[in-house]
């Protein structure tokens, strides 16, 4: 007497029933799916921090950043230079600096600052950034936000699509820039306006939507005032909530 057909054998008669080829694979793509989610809710939450890391740890300084996309800064910075990140007497951190963007339309318009240094996880990021940009007042730094130490107390922080990916939120590495801010300090960065978070589907990248009310909580938590929410728009299909706070005096 033959034995019971196998799972396998019961998925491919359906798919081949209901005239449907592609159902097993299809299946077996959802299996896969829900073992990962499953995985992902027994791990702990340290594991999942530093799953967090591993894709910008082993970045590299091109488009594949920014979507293949090679976006410019010239609208962050402009709304940067509105609330008087710029000046002579001004240090200013970057969180992020990818490909340097920002820093590159810092310079285009000649804006002023003391010092300038990139906070990036990726040492090929790094090394790159070192090589394109070799003024004395500018440096790049390869650490972690929620950990690095800086030189010079910081007057400005800028950050461009880097805080949506900090997992569990970007809490501890402002909180961490905050603590090292004179009186007066701003910090900008920008972020995607909702209530989700997740991992995608390559596992490793983090990404969280925040709500208004939610980021004025952290700023407060972090020691900083809300000054204004506003849109920037990267890319004629890419606007983000633009966060201004500052450090009171």
């Amino acid at each position: 007497m033959s034995g019971m057909p196998s799972l396998e054998a019961g998925r491919r008669r359906v798919a081949a029933l209901l005239g449907l080829p592609q159902l097993h694979g299809r299946i077996h793509q959802l299996e896969r799916r829900v073992e990962s989610l499953e995985t992902q809710l027994h791990e702990s939450r340290e594991e999942a921090w530093e799953r967090s890391r591993t894709r910008w740890r082993a970045a590299e300084p091109t488009r594949n950043l920014t979507w293949d996309v090679e976006l410019t800064g010239g609208a962050f910075i402009d709304r940067a230079e509105h609330h008087g990140a710029f000046g002579e007497d001004r240090h200013i951190v970057e969180v992020g600096p990818g490909y340097g963007r920002l820093l590159e339309a810092v310079i285009e318009r000649r804006l002023p600052f003391a010092g300038y240094t990139g906070v990036d996880l990726s040492e090929q990021n790094v090394s790159h950034l070192s090589q394109k940009f070799t003024g004395e007042a500018v440096s790049f730094v390869r650490a972690d936000v929620e950990e690095v130490r800086l030189e010079q107390p910081v007057d400005t922080v800028l950050s461009s699509l880097t805080f949506k990916h900090l997992f569990p939120s970007f809490e501890r590495a402002l909180a961490n820039l905050a603590g090292q801010m004179g009186p007066g300090g701003l910090v900008l960065f920008d972020l995607i306006e909702g209530s989700r978070r997740y991992f995608e589907e390559d596992g490793v990248t983090y990404i969280r939507w925040y709500e208004r009310g939610e980021v004025e909580e952290l700023l407060g938590r972090c020691g900083l005032e809300l000054v204004a929410f506003e849109e920037v728009r990267h890319h004629p299909t890419l606007a983000r909530l633009l966060v201004v706070g500052r450090r009171p005096t």
